[in-house]
C-alpha cells in the first residue's frame, strides 16, 4: 500500500497450523555432511508459518494467535543466523583448504605492471569472499601481505544501479578516508571510499555511489558472505590492522569472481601487447598522421565531452597548428581487468606523459581504458582521461 502500509492476507482455511517442533525435527535429522540444505528447509517452514499466524492475528485479534506468531519468528531468526554462521564457516574453511592444498599463491592475473607511485594492491574475489592484499616492493614486484574474509553485497552479479545490493566489478583506487562524526557506526571504526563509478562505469551506463571497505556494526562479530548494500566488509579488529596498506589514491582494488593466480614469474604476453599499442599511438601521434592516430582509438571512444566524431574533428584541428609534437611515457601502471565485458577484454594503462610543441607543453598522469575483442585483434582505446 501507499507509504509501504501492510494489508493484511486474508486466511486460507485450509493452511495447517503451525507444528512448532517441525523444524527441530528437521535439525534432528541433519547429516553430517551437508546440513546447510535441511537447515533452509527448516527456515523455510518457520518462516511460512509465522507469516501465516501473523495473517491470522491480525485478521482474528486473537492474543494467543500473536503470541503463537511471535515465538515461530523468534525461531525463525535464531534459524536464520545460524545459517549465516555457516555459510561464513563454509567460506573460512574453503580459504583454509586453499592454503593447505596451495591454490591461490603466486599473484592474481591482470596486475601486469606497477609504477613507483602505486604502494598497495587490493583484490577482492567475491566468489570466495576473500581479499588479498599485496604491497609493491622496492624492485617492483608483489608481495602478498594479507588474506582476508570478506563480505560483499546481498546480490551476486555487477552493481548496475543505485540500491540493487551488488558490489561492482572492475577497477578502483581508494580515495578517502572516513572516521570519527564522519563515519555513522554501522560502518565500524573506520571507511575507506573507493572511485566508483569511474568512466568506465559511467559508460556502461552505471550508477550509484558509496562504494567503500568498511567494518562491522558494534556488537556484531559475524557476517555472512552475501550481506551488504554493495560495499565490502571486514571484522573491525581485521580491518584496523589493514588500514595500514591503504594509501589514498595510490592502492588500487581490483574486484571480480573467480580471479584467475598466475606464477609471480611468468612473464605476461598481454604486458607486451598493450605495451606496444600505447608505443604505437605514440609513434602516430608525433608523426601528425591524424588517420594513423586516430586509427588507435574505439569506435565507441569517450574523453569527457567528446565521442570519437568530435575527438577527430578536435585533434585534426590541433595537428593543424603544429609542425612537431614529441611525447614521452613514464612509470607505467598496466592492469588488466579480470572481469568479461560486452567490448572484450578490458586493460586500465595509466603512466606519466611529458608532451611538448612547437607551441604548447605540458605534463602529467594520463589513464588509457584499452579493449579488444579477443587476442588476436588490436587494442583500442576506449577512454582517455587524465589523472588528478
Amino acid at each position: 500500500g501507499p507509504g509501504g502500509a501492510h494489508r493484511p492476507s486474508p486466511v486460507r482455511a485450509a493452511s495447517p497450523p503451525y507444528d512448532g517442533a517441525r523444524a527441530a525435527v528437521n535439525l534432528a535429522k541433519l547429516p553430517a555432511g551437508r546440513p546447510q540444505r535441511l537447515l533452509r528447509a527448516a527456515l523455510r517452514d518457520c518462516a511460512v508459518a509465522a507469516q501465516w499466524h501473523l495473517a491470522a492475528a491480525r485478521a482474528l485479534n486473537a492474543p494467543e494467535n500473536a503470541r503463537a506468531s511471535l515465538k515461530a519468528v523468534r525461531e525463525a531468526a535464531c534459524f536464520a543466523r545460524l545459517i549465516a554462521r555457516l555459510a561464513e564457516a563454509e567460506a573460512r574453511l574453503r580459504a583454509f583448504a586453499d592454503k593447505l592444498d596451495g591454490a591461490a599463491v603466486g599473484r592474481p592475473q591482470g596486475g601486469l605492471e606497477l609504477g613507483s607511485y602505486v604502494e598497495t594492491r587490493f583484490v577482492v574475489d567475491k566468489a570466495l569472499s576473500r581479499l588479498f592484499i599485496y604491497k609493491r616492493k622496492a624492485d617492483g614486484s608483489l608481495e602478498r601481505v594479507d588474506d582476508e574474509y570478506v563480505a560483499t553485497g546481498t546480490h551476486t552479479g555487477d552493481k548496475q544501479s543505485e540500491g540493487d545490493g551488488r558490489t561492482p566489478d572492475g577497477i578502483y583506487r581508494f580515495v578517502a578516508r572516513l572516521k570519527g562524526r564522519a563515519l555513522q557506526v554501522e560502518y565500524g571504526p573506520v571507511a575507506f571510499p573507493t572511485d566508483y563509478p569511474n568512466a568506465f562505469d559511467r559508460l556502461h551506463g552505471k550508477d550509484g555511489h558509496g562504494i567503500w571497505m568498511h567494518g562491522y556494526a558494534e556488537g556484531v562479530d559475524r557476517r555472512p558472505p552475501r550481506d551488504t548494500k554493495g560495499c565490502f566488509s571486514l571484522p573491525n579488529s581485521r580491518l584496523l590492522d589493514v588500514q595500514k596498506y591503504v594509501h589514498l589514491g595510490k592502492s588500487w582494488v581490483i574486484i571480480g569472481e573467480n580471479i584467475p593466480f598466475t606464477d609471480a614469474k611468468t612473464p605476461s604476453p598481454e604486458l607486451a601487447s598493450i605495451r606496444g599499442t600505447v608505443d604505437g599511438w605514440v609513434k602516430d601521434w608525433e608523426s601528425l598522421n591524424a588517420d594513423a592516430y586516430l586509427s588507435h582509438y574505439d569506435r565507441d571512444f569517450r574523453s569527457g565531452r567528446y565521442n570519437l566524431a568530435s575527438w577527430s574533428r578536435y585533434k585534426r584541428r590541433v595537428n593543424g597548428g603544429k609542425s612537431f609534437i614529441k611525447v614521452k611515457l613514464s612509470d607505467f601502471t598496466i592492469i588488466r581487468d579480470p572481469n568479461h565485458w560486452p567490448e572484450g577484454e578490458v586493460a586500465v594503462a595509466e603512466f606519466m606523459q611529458h608532451y611538448r610543441s612547437n607551441n604548447f607543453k605540458d605534463a602529467g598522469r594520463k589513464r588509457l581504458y584499452l579493449v579488444r575483442h579477443n587476442a588476436k585483434d588490436p587494442w583500442k582505446i576506449l577512454i582517455e582521461e587524465e589523472v588528478h
